[in-house]
């Protein structure tokens, strides 16, 4: 990258800011959007097409707990879902925010 270990450290520590030139290269470096590395994005991705919500995340993250909690009770094939179920768990998922969306109306 052609930096000092100190201006690397200054990056790091949120002492200094890179300017254009190098946020690109770390762009580059790491195969991440300079979005991600400005934080401005929660995902990493450079194409628009890969682009994911924080909601797109959290269900990722759940169904990944789901496979690797290995509960009996629930039925997934390595993360495969059947028609069935995949519109079951969107009714689920519709039904629990509406349900979250009362609750926060009876709190306020």
């Amino acid at each position: 990258m052609d930096i000092s270990n100190n201006v690397l450290s200054s990056y790091e520590r949120d002492a200094r800011d890179p300017d254009t030139k190098m946020l690109r290269s770390l762009s580059e470096l790491y195969d991440v959007s300079t979005d991600f590395l400005l934080g401005l994005t929660d995902y990493p991705s450079k194409n628009g097409y890969e682009k994911q919500t924080k909601l797109d995340t959290a269900f990722g993250e759940v169904i990944q707990e789901i496979i690797s909690e290995n509960d009996s009770n629930i039925y997934i094939d390595q993360g495969n879902l059947d028609e069935e179920t995949i519109k079951l768990v969107k009714k689920a998922i519709k039904n629990g925010m509406k349900f979250i969306d009362e609750m926060k109306r009876s709190e306020n």
